[in-house]
């Protein structure tokens, strides 16, 4: 489909130019209206009134209800009062005519639509607020689904997010008790906005993906064909299935009933997402950062099915191979995804490590060393702050942890001491919690840092450079062994000196600089009263003793306006300094 060219004088753009200025003006009026109504930039920043917040986002269409959508999986941002009030929202977006989507289509790859598919469905079977999704047949009768965008889409997203960051400065008039960072939070949303709607992102790693984990055990996950995709449209292969919250209803229900018949299935699907998930991290440093219910499926098999009979090798390296069960596990959307480095890998292999010591120091330490500092880090005060998240953590099920709450405050904490965390450290935590909702589900006994654990230690092992390990350990004893015949002397040298009297203590103690800071302002308002009261003695010297000499006079009186002026002025300061306490309270 050829568009029509349209050639426009200077003289006929202003109104039209005129048009756009003025829907920006009401989208905005509009925007800080709702804002404003529901009170949304304060309940954000306090964490406070999530319903409130959802009904704005309600209120204000498509890009914002996918704004709430995103931050329903992101308690490393919000609470989790939040994000479960945003799992609530729900796209109410009406589907576009087919004409439009084969425009789209036929637009973007450059080719008719019968030239690419035998058969594609006029009517979509979901429609959400970035696209809408059909079924069609490839030319070679493989079964695809088509992510189409809606048009205009990107235009109207960058306009709400560029509207939405003009309306931030409204936080200076939010007390000074914000919980989270919006700023932060509006940056970290555009970034996962603009990636859902470049469609080229989601298949680079919907590709690596499917090499890495489709076939590992019962994981299955769909082709992507990059020659039918674009940038607005996206072509994957349809994997048959239910959402893996249906059967998560059922063993709820069996629960109820105290039913064991799914006991074995259940647990053998937490255990498959542990691993797999683990797997993803520690071996492939490529994890699946969404992995909701929603984006994974359960296919059941039955006799005659394709794949029924597969198998695998045995675990724990033993020989042979054994029968897969008859189902299948299946991934969904790959726009958001984690990547780990190397050195991170290890970081959080430590991680994972220090945590089996149940040592609160070593593990502060190995978050330290993953983090990166924004300021001066008080390190015991931060240790003493991780120890009651890591005590309700160790050798727990999951039955008995709020990953959620968990993570958020571990991410305040952090922030409080001035530690940011790695952004994929933080991905990985969110993806963490999200597989732990399912896994909590299907089989609460679990330990997740049991099967943790050998992924860690394998992963040390296997970088372990031996050769490298042993000369550094015999530098050291080399070094030790020279230096043990100073140990005399030195000891020797030491009590001299305490004998002398010469031996010196040095204290060191947290916070020091906000006691100094607190000690100088001490000693600046004593200092003031000094200096007004020696005004207020001086001035009444002047008027009592040049009461005939009017200059003179005169500089008293200024004395006696001079004092009164700062004492308001302390007094106005004091009074505020004690609202702003009594709010924070």
């Amino acid at each position: 489909m050829t568009e029509p060219k349209i050639t426009k004088t200077a003289t006929a753009d202003q109104p039209e130019q005129w048009k756009v200025n003025q829907n920006r003006h009401t989208r905005f009026r509009t925007i800080v209206s709702v804002l404003r109504r529901y009170n949304v930039l304060s309940n954000l920043a306090r964490q406070k009134n999530p319903d409130q917040v959802r009904l704005a986002f309600e209120a204000l269409g498509p890009t914002f209800i996918k704004i709430g959508q995103i931050l329903s999986s992101r308690t490393d941002i919000v609470k989790p009062e939040f994000a479960n009030e945003f799992k609530k929202l729900q796209d109410n977006v009406r589907a576009d005519p087919f004409t439009t989507v084969q425009a789209t289509i036929e637009r973007q790859t450059g080719k008719p639509l019968n030239a690419m598919f035998a058969s594609f469905d006029e009517q979509p079977f979901a429609s959400a607020s970035m696209g809408q999704t059909h079924h069609a047949t490839l030319l070679d009768g493989q079964k695809v689904v088509v992510k189409v965008q809606h048009p205009g889409i990107d235009a109207e997203v960058a306009l709400d997010i560029s509207l939405f960051e003009r309306a931030l400065p409204l936080l200076k008039y939010i007390p000074d008790s914000s919980v989270v960072d919006l700023g932060e939070m509006v940056a970290e949303i555009k970034r996962s906005l603009f990636n859902e709607l470049d469609t080229s992102i989601e298949v680079k790693n919907g590709t690596r993906f499917y090499r890495l984990n489709n076939g590992d055990d019962i994981i299955r996950v769909p082709r992507v064909y990059a020659t039918y995709s674009t940038q607005k449209v996206l072509v994957n292969q349809y994997m048959r299935g239910k959402s893996i919250q249906h059967f998560m209803a059922t063993v709820r229900q069996a629960d109820q009933d105290d039913d064991h018949q799914y006991d074995a299935e259940r647990q053998y699907l937490a255990n498959t997402l542990v691993r797999s998930f683990l797997k993803q991290v520690f071996e492939d440093g490529f994890f699946h950062a969404d992995p909701h219910p929603g984006n994974i499926l359960l296919r059941e098999l039955k006799p005659g099915d394709i794949g029924y009979d597969d198998t695998v090798p045995k675990h724990l390296g033993k020989v042979g191979q054994r029968k897969l069960p008859p189902y299948r596990l299946v991934y969904l959307d790959f726009g958001m995804m984690g990547t780990i480095s190397p050195a991170l890998m290890a970081g959080i292999a430590n991680v994972v490590i220090a945590v089996t010591t149940e040592d609160t120091r070593q593990v502060g330490k190995a978050i330290l060393a993953i983090s990166n500092r924004t300021g001066p880090v008080d390190e015991e005060a931060f240790f003493s702050e991780l120890a009651p998240f890591l005590g309700q953590y160790y050798n727990s099920g999951l039955g008995d942890i709020d990953f959620q709450g968990l993570l958020f405050e571990m991410i305040k904490v952090c922030r409080s001491n001035n530690i940011q965390m790695n952004p994929a450290v933080t991905m990985l935590g969110k993806a963490f919690s999200t597989i732990e909702g399912i896994v909590e589900t299907l089989d609460p006994s679990l330990s997740m840092l049991d099967v943790a654990r050998p992924f860690a230690r394998k992963y040390m092992r296997e970088h372990l450079n031996l050769r490298n390990e042993l000369e550094d350990g015999l530098l050291a004893t080399l070094q030790g062994l020279r230096d043990a015949p100073k140990l005399p002397s030195r000891l020797l040298a030491a009590l001299d000196t305490y004998e002398n009297g010469q031996s010196r203590v040095n204290l060191v103690f947290s916070h020091r600089k906000q006691f100094m800071d607190r000690i100088d302002q001490m000693v600046n308002k004593v200092v003031l009263a000094v200096i007004l009261a020696a005004l207020i003695v001086g001035s009444s010297l002047l008027v009592q003793s040049h009461s005939d000499n009017g200059w003179v006079t005169n500089i008293g009186i200024f004395g006696y306006v001079t004092a009164v002026v700062v004492i308001l002025g302390l007094l106005i300061g004091t009074l505020h300094t004690w609202y702003q306490q009594w709010r924070r309270k």
